[in-house]
Formats: C-alpha cells, structure tokens, sequence
C-alpha cells in the first residue's frame, strides 16, 4: 500500500513536464535524429502534494524530482518519450502515516534498457480483517508496521514491445503497536514476528501500449515470479507468481474500455501482509486495502472512459475479486464486488493526464471510498 503511494505521489510531479516534454517529442521528430536540438535540457521540479484515500484520509507532503535524458540513442520510431527521472518524497497522512522515500527510473539506449527502483521508510497504521475471503468486520483491529527496505528491478528489450528483467526485493519489518487482545497479541497471525524479507525474482513483460500515462489501445502483460529464501538472507521462506494482464479498446469516438485481469499465487507461508490483497485504490475501489487476504488471489476490472466537455471527463467501473488458500477454493459464489463511478479532469493535455475523483462502493461489507488522485488506476 505505502509504496504504491509513493508511486501515486511521484506522478503528480509529470503533470507541469508533460507539456514540455510533448513539444520537445515533436520537436525531436522534426530535427534530424543526430541534432542536439532534439534533446530537452535537464529539468529540477519541487511540488507540494496532496491526496485522499479511505486508508490514509487526507495525505500532503513535497516532492523533489529531477528529470533527464541518459545517452544520445535515439528512441525506436513511434516510441513514447521516456526521460530518466529521479525522485525525492516525503508524506504525512492524517492518520499518522509516514512515509519517505528515494526512487526513480532510468531509461538507457533510447529506452531499450530500463532501471527502476526505490528505497525509503514506512510507518503504516492501518487495519487487520484476518486470514480468508469471508473475515467478518467483527475481527477488524489495528496495528502498525514500520519498515526500511527498497526494491530494484532491470529490464532488457529482447523484441518490439517485449522485456525481459531481473529484481531483488529486501526490506526489514517491525510490527511496533497493536491492539491489546487481538489476533496480534495472540501470535496467530503468519510472519508478523520481526524480520527480513528478501527475495530475487524474474519478470517477462509485453508493452504495446500507445501511450503510459493514459492508454487507449493495446496492452501491457507482466509476469513476475519473485523467491524469498534463507539462502538469500531472508527470514521468511516463501514464493510469489503474478499475472498481470490490461487491455485498452477504442469504442465509440473518443471512449475507451480498459480491461484487467490479475492473478496471485503464492507457495509456503508468506507473512500475512505480503498476501495478495483486494481493496485500496488500484483493485476494488470501495474496500479498504486488505480487506481480504489470504494466498492466492483473482481479479478482474472493468472502466469505460469517456471525454464530457472541455477538459472534463467520467469514468465508470466494476471489479470483481476472490482470494484463498488455493484456487480449488474458488466458488463463483465468493467473489467480492465493487461498481462506482468518477470524474476526470485533464491536466496535462498532450499526454492526457488526469487528475482523478471517484467513489467506489464495496458490494460485501456496504460501505464505499472516495478516492481523489493523479492519473488512471491501471
């Protein structure tokens, strides 16, 4: 969750570059490809932030990211602009969430080669439902895990669209308060002792995505498959597969359906919150993030995007999930869902950049969220 605020944060500073950045791609397509006026200078933005999640309630914070172009390999024709970025972030919540953090990426050789990663700091309260697709709201308690870690991944084009890479994840936990009583307390909540997470991994990616920030054809698929072993250092031992799979389909005029299917399996015992979860911003918008955990997980979401008037627009979803201890588990009775619907406002024009306001509702446990970011859950 705080990493993929983190993320959620950083995009905030693209919007005032996009500009900039769109007029400096145009201008590189009509100078010659050796032309040093092709390439846009090095550029330092700070920001103030501000957002607001139903598991952090209002966020604000700064951001100092610094943006550039590494070596003089042009892109692949019809390729996206790509500049190398780097990123300071620190966030404060009104629930006491802390989180700071150092990350960026790098693209290299015209962005054949991509370096990506991030390291910081975590203080998260937040809550616990249990172990399971049917924890009952009765069992909700809260805890608070503090963590330092980062995780770093290399990806190498082998073929138009297609990447392949490597990762290494590492980070130490600390569950520092909790409820008195509680399943915490207990010890029956797996890997909540104290500890180190690390784990390598491999990831097989296809991109034909006409555009990163906001997409309107084609697709992005990942597969990761990440190992945490004692081999490695790591006190926990367990295994983590993910399918990630998103499609975009032009309808109408100017609307698009974007479609995703995610799959999570897991082998061993992971520690309860390295489970795949439902809820939060990016999966089942209306449930609180992890309100329902357990080994394995499936999901599928659904938007229709349309422009309204000037720079308006809406949005409409639905979103579908189930987790498990195995996928034999599964019913088509189990899963959880979650509808709404939200506006857009465009920010950045040429790349289309939206800041984001939705409101989804949780189907199972009758309460919603609201939701006010940057750009598109997926």
């Amino acid at each position: 969750m705080a990493r993929k605020l983190t993320r959620l944060v950083i995009l905030l500073c693209v919007a005032p570059l996009l500009p900039g950045v769109a007029r400096a791609q145009q201008d590189a397509e009509e100078e010659p490809a050796d032309s040093s006026a092709a390439r846009p200078g090095n550029t330092l933005v700070p920001l103030p932030v501000i957002f607001y999640q139903p598991e952090t309630k209002l966020g604000f914070g700064g951001l100092v990211s610094y943006y550039f172009q590494i070596g003089d390999r042009a892109p692949e024709p019809g390729a996206p602009f790509q500049p190398s970025n780097l990123s300071l972030v620190g966030i404060y919540t009104t629930r006491k969430q802390i989180v700071i953090s150092l990350g960026g990426e790098l693209f290299l050789s015209g962005g054949r080669n991509r370096v990506a990663g991030d390291v910081g700091y975590i203080k998260f309260p937040t809550k616990y439902w249990g172990i399971g697709n049917e924890t009952p709201d009765s069992n909700e308690e809260d805890y608070t895990p503090e963590s330092i870690g980062g995780l770093g991944e290399v990806l190498h084009q082998v073929a138009r669209g297609w990447f392949v890479g490597a990762g290494l994840q590492a980070g130490y936990r600390a569950i520092t308060q909790i409820d008195s009583g509680g399943a915490f307390e207990t010890g029956v909540v797996p890997g909540s002792d104290d500890g180190w997470a690390i784990g390598p991994g491999v990831l097989l990616t296809r991109d034909t995505r006409n555009s990163t920030v906001f997409p309107t054809r084609g697709g992005y698929h990942q597969l990761r498959a990440f190992l945490y072993d004692g081999v490695f250092g790591s006190d926990f031992d367990w295994g983590s597969f993910t399918l990630d799979m998103r499609g975009y389909i032009p309808v109408f005029r100017s609307q698009v359906i974007a479609l995703r299917a995610l799959g999570v399996a897991t082998t061993g015992v992971p520690p309860f919150d390295f489970m795949p979860q439902l809820g939060g911003e990016q999966l089942l918008r209306g449930y609180f993030q992890g309100r329902y955990r357990d080994r394995q997980l499936l999901a599928f979401q659904g938007e229709f995007r349309t422009p309204v008037w000037w720079r308006f627009g809406a949005a409409g979803f639905v979103g579908v999930g189930q987790v498990g201890d195995a996928f034999g588990d599964f019913s088509g009775g189990g899963f959880h869902v979650s509808a709404g619907g939200g506006l857009r406002f465009e920010i950045a024009r040429e790349e289309g950049l939206n800041l984001r306001a939705d409101y989804g509702w949780g189907f199972d446990v009758g309460t919603g969220g609201f939701y006010l970011s940057i750009g598109e859950t997926f």
